[in-house]
């Protein structure tokens, strides 16, 4: 019987490496303000998804709480190595803001993704942001559908704020409070969330 069983131990050391490289990066910046109270449990896979290899670069990522955190890659993407810095930076971001943010409604939610985005673009500003979508009609479309709802509880897949519109919220929000840091993003409301929204989509 053949296989392939991946990643190879190389991969998986190298993987290893460079998430070790990324977290002490993020564990040195003074861009929250505080230090992430919760220790993180990262585990580290493969993983094979089309929509991972095609549009994340080759490289997921997901926080859940109490400090877990589940990243994947593919290294026979191009430039995955690239994309893994950022990803690992915004699942910290994540962690971070659930440290201090219970996230009960949906504009919580979309701030906690803003902030994380922030986190990644500030740590590793040359490196790519494989979640951020660049179809200006449909993110405005997206935002429109979630600005009204912004005071429902929150039961959105995270992927229906984070595929652009919390990098949008993140960037009109770093413009509004560039003197800040992105810690101080925790004591903003819902009105806060809502105008940094229409004003990147206005």
């Amino acid at each position: 019987m053949s296989y392939d069983l991946r990643p190879t131990e190389a991969e998986l050391s190298e993987a290893r490496a460079l998430v070790g490289v990324a977290l002490d990066t993020c564990e040195r910046s003074d861009l929250l303000g505080d230090p992430l109270e919760t220790p993180l449990h990262v585990a580290l896979g493969w993983t094979d998804s089309e929509s991972v290899r095609e549009e994340r670069r080759g490289v997921s990522g997901t926080t859940f709480g109490a400090g877990e955190v589940e990243l994947a890659f593919n290294a026979d993407v191009s430039g995955w190595t690239d994309a893994l810095g950022p990803v690992v930076a915004q699942q910290f971001g994540r962690a971070w803001a659930d440290d201090r943010i219970e996230v009960a409604f949906r504009w919580q939610r979309l701030l906690r993704e803003a902030l994380a985005h922030g986190f990644a673009t500030r740590t590793h500003p040359d490196a790519p942001t494989s979640w951020r979508e660049t179809d200006e009609a449909a993110l405005t479309d997206r935002w429109a559908a979630i600005r009204d709802e912004l005071g429902e509880r929150d039961d959105l897949p995270a992927d229906r704020v984070t595929m652009g519109v919390a990098a949008a919220v993140s960037d009109r929000l770093a413009a509004e409070t560039e003197d800040a840091t992105l810690g101080s993003w925790v004591d903003l409301d819902r009105g806060a969330v809502q105008r940094a929204g229409d004003a990147a989509f206005g």
